[in-house]
């Protein structure tokens, strides 16, 4: 019962891994939603600050301070993409994903060679190999 093994194998190793990809995947939105709400309470404070800093302090007129804080939002929002975008396998992920390419390689090794088995003692070679045996024990003599 090898292949059985073999594809029992395989199977626990594709549910551990969609399992960890689900808590890899949960865990990543889970942390983009929480920037998410802190983004916008501190773009809300932000804004006016920025606003306040470039038109008083940096003496820019009500456009160019509205253009600087707007600048401002597009590179935190950019900067957002790219590191929410990202995501990595973890130790245990890769481990398992080469547990089952192993046990995959092994089922596909075990089903060939059960194939090559059956094939070599099937009852069209038996009857085959008899009459080549007989074939040239029958010339011999």
């Amino acid at each position: 019962m090898r292949i059985g093994e073999l594809g029992k194998t395989i199977i626990e190793g594709e549910l551990t891994l969609r399992k960890l990809m689900a808590i890899r995947l949960g865990r990543q939105a889970a942390f983009l939603v929480v920037a998410a709400v802190f983004a916008f309470f501190a773009v809300i404070s932000g804004h006016g600050l920025l606003w306040a800093l470039c038109y008083q302090t940096f003496g820019f007129s009500a456009l160019g301070s509205a253009a600087v804080v707007f600048g401002a939002d597009v590179l935190v929002v950019l900067m957002g993409l790219v590191m929410g975008r990202r995501s990595y396998m973890t130790p245990e992920e890769i481990r398992v994903r080469f547990a089952r390419e192993h046990a995959m390689n092994e089922l596909r090794q075990s089903i060939a060679l059960s194939a090559v088995a059956a094939t070599v003692a099937g009852p069209l070679t038996r009857h085959t190999g008899r009459a080549l045996w007989n074939l040239f024990r029958g010339r011999a003599r």
